[in-house]
């Protein structure tokens, strides 16, 4: 344990979903750098001398460039199955010698997944802003089929889909899962506001997983689901 401190007594995250969940599971005397405090700035960041910076897929080449001269940087692929995000999550434990605290995490995450059954909500399909849902590629389509959700013949193939009102209209799913939407007015949500759709969503079951979550679905598998099970206080449209 004293050698692991020594090897990554300062760690950076560079994405705000990492931001809570690294220190999660690496523990007291590890200090994380949020990038609230740093801002994506190469200056801020060096100036905590990181032993390690964590960070996603999407980063800003020239800061990628930047970092990777001058620190260890570790990439957290985009995964889109279990298996992937497997490999990931081990990747990461070895690149940062904290293998042991990485697969405890995950293994309390993964009892907690097997906990929720998700049949009842019947046939689902996912709507995001600017009518966007996920396609059966995706991590969503994929953590929701796994835990036994029919998806909406809408969710084909790829990983981003974009529908058309019409086409919306036209099915009949028995859950609707409004993902990523706020209070605040949004040209991408204008239309969840037509007559017809409001109508349409009336017949239905409606859940609401929040933009924090949604956008943290691989970190947050569990949050997401917690926000969608029927029993478990889901937040039901017009409520």
């Amino acid at each position: 344990m004293v050698a692991e401190l020594l090897l990554a007594s300062v760690i950076v995250s560079l994405n705000p979903c990492f931001d809570d969940w690294l220190p999660q599971w690496l523990g007291e005397g590890i200090e994380v750098v949020t990038t609230q405090t740093h801002g994506q700035r190469l200056e801020a960041i060096l100036l905590h001398e990181p032993d390690s910076v964590v960070a996603g897929s999407f980063v800003n080449r020239s800061l990628r460039l930047a970092l990777e001269a001058r620190v260890k940087l570790v990439t957290i692929p985009y995964v889109t199955t279990t298996d992937q995000w497997d490999a990931a999550l081990q990747q990461l434990g070895q690149e940062l010698q904290h293998e042991t605290q990485l697969q405890h995490w995950r293994g309390k995450q993964r009892r907690q997944l097997q906990r929720f059954n998700l049949q009842a909500l019947g046939e689902v399909l996912v709507l995001m802003p600017n009518a966007y849902t996920w396609g059966l590629d995706s991590w969503v389509a994929h953590l929701l089929q796994q835990r036994g959700a029919t998806l909406s013949p809408l969710m084909g193939d790829g990983q981003l889909l974009r529908l058309s009102l019409e086409e919306v209209l036209l099915t009949q799913p028995d859950t609707v899962i409004l993902e990523g939407f706020s209070s605040d007015y949004a040209r991408a949500h204008d239309w969840l506001w037509h007559r017809a759709m409001q109508d349409w969503l009336t017949q239905r079951q409606v859940v609401e997983v929040n933009g924090a979550i949604a956008g943290c679905s691989d970190l947050r598998a569990v949050d997401y689901l917690k926000s969608i099970r029927s029993d478990d206080g889901a937040h039901l449209w017009g409520d």
